[in-house]
């Protein structure tokens, strides 16, 4: 989402987000906070107890067929606003995207989504780099905003218990729905190192 907020701006782009397509809590797949994440002291941190066990890191936790329908929607408007500049004798200085993000795009039930992409490309985590591992755990421990919730750091979960949440959860469900699955694409995936 940094990287599509930081190119839209220089490009006629219209950003389709799958993290607008989460279906509701109950109709998401669920995995256990206190059994898959080895915490610290051994017990669940509140803010992780509030959040619930909700697996938002997991496919199936996406309606992909209204991300597909407003991938469709985008790509019309895209079209229809050529079509109208054409019409009445006139040039683009750009002729228009749609950039459709979201880390669960290489998963299964996607498909759709994807196929509508004219390229694919891939941000590299550096999954197995430590150092690289850290500076992202770091960044989202300490990021406030997003999906319109106080940073977990702001939430008084430990830097402990972040990192063990990152690496018992967080990147296992990446490598597993991101990173290993670029070959199920069936087509070639640009790869960027998330960290240049």
């Amino acid at each position: 989402s940094t990287l599509c907020a930081a190119l839209a701006p220089g490009v006629a782009a219209r950003v389709v987000a799958c993290d607008d397509f989460y279906k509701k809590p109950n109709d998401c797949p669920a995995f256990d906070l206190a059994k898959d994440v080895a915490w610290p002291g051994g017990a669940v941190p509140e803010a992780f107890q509030a959040r619930g066990d909700v697996d938002l890191n997991h496919p199936d936790a996406v309606d992909w067929a209204a991300a597909a329908d407003a991938v469709d929607a985008a790509v019309d408007g895209v079209v229809d606003a050529r079509l109208n500049v054409a019409a009445f004798g006139g040039s683009l200085k750009s002729p228009g995207v749609v950039i459709c993000e979201g880390l669960l795009m290489l998963g299964a039930g996607a498909e759709r989504v994807r196929d509508r992409c004219a390229a694919l490309v891939l941000l590299d985590d550096a999954y197995d780099d430590a150092a690289k591992q850290e500076s992202l755990w770091r960044r989202k421990w300490t990021r406030g905003g997003h999906l319109g919730k106080a940073s977990y750091q702001a939430r008084g979960v430990t830097e402990a218990q972040y990192e063990r949440y990152w690496f018992d959860y967080v990147a296992k469900r990446w490598k597993e729905h991101g990173l290993d699955r670029a070959a199920a694409a069936g087509r070639a995936v640009a790869t960027l190192d998330c960290h240049a």
